[in-house]
């Protein structure tokens, strides 16, 4: 079953059908990056390339789940974004290191 959902990507307000479990995934994401599930949507789809908004939503999230499960180290959205260093971020927040 899909879950239609109205967002704001820039600009632009749409609609976007993406099964419930997607939309968890989604959600977490944002709370984990500090972003709006709206913020993040539109970052997901200037990296889209030629894949629809919709499968660019659900790569993100997969991608982001597997490197989270294989603990692979990686640099939180905020962070790559914001222009700090992991070592300034770490200090800036100690308790999320």
């Amino acid at each position: 079953m899909l879950v239609n959902r109205n967002i704001t990507i820039g600009a632009h307000r749409t609609s976007i059908r993406l099964e419930p479990e997607f939309w968890v995934g989604l959600a977490d994401i944002a709370q984990r990056e500090h972003l709006s599930i709206d913020a993040l949507c539109t970052e997901v789809d200037r990296g889209a390339g030629n894949l629809t908004r919709t499968a660019a939503i659900r790569v993100f999230i997969a991608a982001y789940m597997v490197r989270q499960t294989t603990q692979q180290p990686q640099r939180s959205f905020a962070m790559r974004t914001s222009g700090q260093t992991e070592t300034e971020q770490t200090e800036a927040y100690p308790a999320a290191a």
